[in-house]
């Protein structure tokens, strides 16, 4: 792992963000990212469900059948996907990397603090909710950029993410960074919904096909490719939603 450069609140930084990064990165905003995304992934109580559970489905018959791993989420958001592993599998070494210092500040005074968080939509119809955290010992959070990661070569014996393919600056090398640091025979699993924000990205990965060619190129054995996997994200207490058709992919090093 390379060194470490600074911290704020126990968060390791690998990534020496700016203060312009800071400003420019949506995701640091608070009520309008981290409490939402606190929301959806953390207070099912308010939907009656867990929203997301579609990927929980899709990618819990391709976990490791050994106990102790190296797992990694990448865009791990407020933790929950990550947390859920290190739960499943106390005796490994648990990792969540983000580009948001407050997402990983929430997920850490959850998941690892143990905190009890209070989430406020009450502007969105929702009521008011306080949660109780975790300690998870083998959990850990830190900031870098997918395109750098701060791990060895063949390190990871699984690696996740959701999400985030679609959002990076470079998809071509976060993916040559996930097949860097994945161990051989390791996998990668990923669920996007292809959502684009560059017309040169629609170019170069869309249709899927130029997306799944990428990814053998770089050499990655594709296991299982599953197209309209379904999410209904909910944003309000009236039940509106949004609906991401989403592209699950499984692939192995």
């Amino acid at each position: 792992m390379q060194d470490l450069i600074y911290r704020r609140k126990g968060i390791p930084f690998f990534h020496q963000k700016t203060e312009l990064e800071f400003q420019q990165d949506i995701y640091e905003r608070y009520h309008e990212m981290v409490v939402r995304q606190s929301a959806l992934h953390i207070a099912d109580e308010l939907w009656g469900r867990y929203p997301f559970q579609p990927i929980y489905d899709f990618a819990e018959k391709h976990y490791p059948r050994d106990k102790k791993n190296n797992i990694l989420e990448l865009g791990c958001g407020v933790g929950r996907w990550i947390a859920s592993l290190a739960i499943q599998y106390p005796k490994s070494a648990c990792w969540g990397i983000d580009y948001s210092y407050q997402m990983l500040k929430r997920a850490n005074e959850y998941w690892v603090e143990g905190k009890e968080i209070s989430i406020d939509l009450t502007d969105k119809g929702l009521e008011q909710q306080s949660k109780k955290g975790e300690h998870l010992l083998n959990l850990k959070f830190g900031l870098a950029k997918i395109e750098n990661l701060p791990f060895g070569d063949n390190s990871q014996h699984l690696i996740m993410n959701s999400f985030l393919i679609d959002r990076l600056e470079n998809p071509k090398v976060g993916l040559n960074e996930m097949y860097r640091v994945l161990r051989p025979a390791g996998k990668l699993i990923m669920i996007s919904p292809l959502n684009f924000k560059k017309s040169e990205h629609w170019k170069l990965y869309y249709p899927p096909r130029q997306l799944s060619n990428i990814i053998k190129e770089i050499g990655f054995n594709i296991i299982e490719w599953k197209e309209e996997i379904v999410i209904n994200e909910p944003m309000d207490g009236h039940g509106n939603l949004i609906r991401w058709n989403c592209i699950g992919m499984v692939v192995e090093k």
